[in-house]
């Protein structure tokens, strides 16, 4: 009887946990379905951008550093894809290079709009690159209207795709 009345009590307590309330808000993370983690930049003119200003526009976030080849020509080419084709969808493009003054050179070397490109000179020492586990590897993120994450990781092939069907 006791074997009987513990394994109830288990089934019961098992069915109420089981249960969950559904409170249909999003939690902040790193992967689509997610929402963006704050981001707050400072620009060329030392004034704080939080890219919570930019929650009624799509945007597309991308981290890079000069040091990176593949991370600076994939940051050079999403400036130009949405430049000609998405003029809509913002860039915030964050760069990790400790220097400021190779970060600039880079700029102008790839005929960057400097008002999507931002340096967070602590490279990777930054929150930011801690917080978005860029020590694997640069990543870009393309989050919606309300700061959720649409995709990770795409190239503007992969981008016209997400973008034609929201």
């Amino acid at each position: 009887m006791k074997y009987v009345n513990f394994c109830l009590l288990a089934i019961a307590s098992l069915a109420l946990s089981a249960g969950s309330v559904n409170t249909d808000t999003l939690s902040t993370g790193y992967y689509p379905g997610e929402l963006i983690p704050s981001l707050v930049l400072k620009d060329d003119q030392g004034n704080l951008l939080d890219r919570a200003e930019y929650k009624d526009k799509k945007v597309v976030v991308n981290f890079w550093a000069a040091y990176d080849a593949r991370s600076r020509a994939n940051n050079v080419l999403l400036h130009n894809y949405l430049k000609q084709n998405y003029p809509d969808v913002e860039l915030l493009s964050i760069s990790f290079d400790s220097n400021d003054k190779v970060f600039e050179k880079t700029v102008l070397l790839d005929q960057l709009d400097r008002h999507s490109q931002f340096c967070d000179t602590l490279g990777m020492r930054s929150d930011i690159f801690r917080d978005f586990r860029l020590k694997k590897g640069f990543k870009n993120y393309l989050v919606d209207e309300q700061g959720k994450i649409i995709a990770m990781n795409v190239s503007p092939q992969e981008l016209q795709e997400v973008l034609s069907k929201s």
